[in-house]
């Protein structure tokens, strides 16, 4: 009997350790025969990726990337836990946005010896969760309770979440920018996005997804989703599905 087929795309969550730092462990393998195309879409994160001969920060993007890779090509990932990107990496994610940058360029020396041992053949997933338990940092506890409230159900309206943190519009921009790589705005538009795929599978309809998502009707889905995907609502959740 053959082995069960894995899916390309693979996720776990990280060592109860690491939490407070990585948000997910993920791996991609691509058919061994054949490229692959798939499309990345914005979800306020940033990763650190080795493919097999690069390691590299993907910083936050501000809206869909295609990406082809190889046919057989492997990723590793970990997704850094929004909040402490910037702090970990030691500079402003606005300066990484949309951007796929070699680690040692953010990381210096560090990111040039894990690079290293990367390419001398250590195992990735343990190497890369050893790599950033060795870096002494903190989440910044206002941004991750502030992306916390943007992917929840009901999150509060921008002016509100700002005055909860007792900073104003303008401070709120800039902290956004610094942690997230753009400001308050985008990360909504950005979160509310995700919380559509999530919610959309065991939604009735599309209409009912966005209303829950957030969306005020479908002019003002059909205007983000084309934003930051380039697609229209229903070809987003068919590829999604798919």
């Amino acid at each position: 009997m053959s082995e069960p087929r894995l899916p390309p795309y693979r996720e776990a969550p990280p060592p109860a350790a690491l939490a407070d730092r990585i948000r997910r462990v993920w791996r991609y393998q691509a058919d061994v025969d054949h490229a692959a195309t798939t499309r990345v879409l914005p979800d306020g994160c940033v990763d650190l990726i080795w493919n097999g001969t690069r390691l590299f920060v993907a910083g936050p993007d501000r809206q869909a990337v295609t990406v082809t890779l190889a046919g057989g090509a492997q990723l590793t990932g970990l997704r850094l836990t929004p909040g402490v990107a910037h702090r970990l990496l030691g500079t402003s994610m606005h300066a990484l946005a949309d951007q796929r940058i070699d680690a040692d360029a953010v990381l210096g020396r560090r990111g040039g010896e894990l690079q290293q041992r990367l390419t001398d053949g250590a195992d990735p997933v343990p190497t890369l969760l050893a790599a950033v338990d060795a870096i002494a940092v903190t989440p910044d506890p206002q941004m991750a309770w502030l992306f916390a409230q943007l992917s929840g159900t009901q999150p509060m309206r921008l002016p509100a979440l700002a005055q909860t943190l007792g900073i104003s519009a303008r401070s709120l921009h800039r902290h956004c920018l610094q942690a997230f790589g753009y400001g308050p705005k985008v990360l909504d538009r950005v979160l509310r996005l995700q919380r559509l795929l999530a919610l959309a599978p065991d939604a009735g309809t599309l209409t009912m997804a966005a209303l829950d998502a957030g969306y005020a009707d479908a002019t003002h889905l059909a205007h983000d989703v084309r934003r930051l995907t380039g697609l229209t609502p229903t070809a987003l959740l068919r590829e999604h599905r798919g």
